[in-house]
């Protein structure tokens, strides 16, 4: 009886956060909402973003978070995104995973081991992670952490995936007609091996060397590319080839 009245104030909760985001006017107000719904709910940070150049927030992209400012500073400047392994493994799930599972579907690199390790020292310990993907649209994920080292349980999990669902529908109808939908770009064989290669932080003297290729050959493959997309940097360039599917984050390690 008393599991059942607990249910039972979660879905009245739930119900609440909904009613809330719905009355919520813009992106802001969003926000805050989120914030204060995973706080009551046991959570303590979450993030609500297009997976896809983390360094906008505006615009057509969508970057809500109460990540510490800390973490969000190191992950730019490391470029800990571009090898993040909990969107690495969410891309093996349709239905997201807790972190504690990460290992279950990827086998992590030390470089991915080491990012795990970097966001426990931001007190970012235990979370789960959602993505939310819609036809012609970015990729998006919802994540809730807390700084508690220990792993969500049944309730929790499915609390957190219908927090990212409600608030995703809520943010995506906020974007309006700013939500881009994106056209595929064709890449050649050689675009992709030399963006792959570019994701490994090799110059383009070192993508030469490795594929038998002049300097200035791989850097026009590159270029030809960057320009296809209409995107000014190379780091730009990695992640909308991964969107599309030209890469898979395996390639990035």
């Amino acid at each position: 009886m008393a599991n059942r009245i607990r249910d039972c104030g979660r879905l009245d909760d739930l119900t609440r956060f909904a009613q809330e985001c719905a009355r919520a006017g813009n992106l802001g107000d969003l926000q805050g909402t989120i914030d204060a719904a995973v706080r009551e709910l046991g959570f303590r940070w979450f993030t609500l973003l297009h997976n896809v150049d983390l360094r906008r927030g505006c615009g057509e992209s969508l970057f809500l978070t109460t990540y510490p400012s800390a973490w969000l500073e190191e992950v730019l400047a490391e470029r800990h995104y571009v090898e993040d392994p909990i969107h690495a493994a969410c891309a093996r799930t349709p239905s997201g995973l807790a972190w504690d599972r990460v290992g279950d579907v990827l086998e992590l690199s030390s470089r991915q081991r080491s990012i795990l390790k970097r966001a426990r020292d931001h007190d970012l310990a235990a979370g789960y992670s959602l993505p939310i993907r819609t036809p012609g649209e970015p990729e998006a994920i919802f994540t809730v952490a807390r700084p508690r080292d220990e792993p969500l349980d049944a309730a929790e999990i499915l609390t957190a995936r219908l927090l990212g669902s409600v608030a995703y529908d809520r943010a995506r109808e906020l974007l309006g007609e700013g939500i881009r939908t994106f056209v595929f770009v064709p890449l050649s064989p050689r675009q992709v091996e030399c963006i792959a290669l570019v994701a490994q932080g090799k110059s383009d003297w070192e993508i030469a060397q490795i594929l038998g290729l002049s300097r200035d050959t791989v850097h026009e493959y590159v270029e030809s590319a960057r320009r296809r997309y209409g995107v000014r940097r190379r780091t730009q360039l990695v992640l909308r080839a991964v969107r599309d599917g030209h890469l898979n984050m395996d390639a990035l390690l």
